[in-house]
């Protein structure tokens, strides 16, 4: 797209029209198409109908939710990689008009949006609200979240309604999509990282919280805590040295990696990375090493513990990644870049064997002046995981 996907979004259900969502978090990316509910018309709902399976649901911000009494609970899982919808039990109006079929169903998402109350609803009733994880796809990569950031964005009340597309081209993915049925406008596009990127860019949401003096073995570091407001996560900076100086601070961004960095492990070169990394600084007298609780690249500690088992089975890190159902990286470096801003550092030298790292943090306004590489021995346990980070995932090793 030529122009920025969440603008073009946000304005087109601003105009109550439709855009088509991709979770491109998944091994396989699939498709919702959405509208706000604040000013959903029954041709729109129609529409959403035909372009989608013909199921309707309306996602809406909890705390909107919980205004109205409609408390379901949320599904059992904390992770916030969890997909399952946490659906609210099927409302109408209490006061319901002969209004019947799409009509009724949107003046009843319309009054989700409003700011009617609980007394003004029945159960059951025609629309099956889904509640938002608070965040919004900060906290969950879901459909349900982005639908709702969407209509926030857009200037409208937390409530929006959405179909899922069953069986979409692969067109769709790609946008602005024409449906093969519709006469009408291209339906833009919008993928959920792009939402995640454009609220990380534009939103403040870590603060720093606690700093102290951390001798280690490589130098004397100040180690700098940073709360993460939508994952809970504290996130750690160490720096060494005038970081404001004259010439750009090497930088190095290291994900979590329990096993690796703490155990010892042999089946990644993480723990490796890292005691470079801090030797490397340590050398220069200046830098900083920036350790981000996420691990997995994304995806947490037990889904990576299973994607070791299905690696003990055959199957590569990319390729186990995907048998979860997850895409091979679910990293976004804008926690990081606004950490990184918080220090004082808008140029810097990035330590990393990874272009992609490089681009995003690139991405969100930070000079790149320099990538240098952080080379470790491959070993026995080893050899293979980093083989795949080069071939697969474009590692320069």
């Amino acid at each position: 797209m030529t122009r920025d996907a969440v603008a073009t979004a946000t304005e087109c259900i601003r105009r109550g029209g439709i855009v088509a969502v991709v979770d491109d978090g998944l091994a396989q990316p699939d498709l919702d198409v959405v509208a706000a509910g604040e000013n959903l018309r029954a041709e729109t709902l129609n529409r959403l109908r035909d372009l989608g399976n013909g199921e309707i649901y309306a996602p809406a911000a909890a705390q909107r939710l919980d205004d109205l009494g409609l408390t379901e609970q949320l599904p059992d899982s904390e992770d916030p990689l969890a997909r399952r919808p946490a659906l609210a039990a099927s409302v109408g109006l209490a006061d319901d008009s002969a209004a019947t079929g799409d009509e009724q169903t949107a003046a009843v998402v319309r009054a989700l949006a409003s700011t009617r109350n609980g007394a003004d609803f029945q159960s059951p009733g025609p629309v099956t609200p889904i509640r938002a994880r608070e965040g919004g796809v900060l906290r969950r990569l879901g459909h349900t979240e982005a639908a709702v950031d969407l209509a926030v964005l857009a200037g409208l009340a937390p409530v929006a309604v959405l179909s899922h597309v069953d069986t979409p081209s692969a067109a769709a993915f790609e946008g602005p999509w024409l449906p093969s049925m519709s006469d009408d406008s291209p339906i833009p596009v919008v993928r959920i990282s792009q939402i995640v990127h454009h609220r990380r860019a534009n939103e403040r949401v870590v603060y720093q919280v606690a700093a102290a003096e951390l001798p280690t073995a490589s130098a004397a570091f100040q180690a700098v805590a940073f709360h993460d407001t939508t994952t809970g996560e504290d996130h750690v900076a160490l720096t060494l040295g005038d970081l404001t100086g004259p010439s750009p601070p090497l930088v190095r961004v290291h994900s979590e990696c329990l096993t690796g960095d703490v155990f010892g492990s042999m089946r990644c070169d993480c723990g490796d990375q890292l005691n470079a990394a801090l030797a490397r600084i340590a050398d220069e007298g200046r830098g900083v090493v920036l350790y981000m609780r996420q691990e997995g690249r994304g995806i947490g500690l037990a889904n990576k513990l299973r994607t070791y088992e299905l690696q003990d089975r055959g199957l590569d890190t990319v390729d186990a990644n995907r048998h979860l159902g997850f895409a091979a990286d679910l990293r976004d470096y804008g926690v990081g870049a606004q950490i990184l801003r918080e220090l004082g550092i808008t140029d810097l030298r990035l330590l990393t064997n990874n272009p992609k790292k490089t681009a995003g943090f690139r991405a969100y306004g930070l000079k790149v002046v320099e990538q240098l590489g952080l080379a470790v021995e491959p070993g026995a346990h080893n050899r293979r995981y980093l083989e795949t980070k080069r071939a697969r995932m474009g590692h320069e090793l």
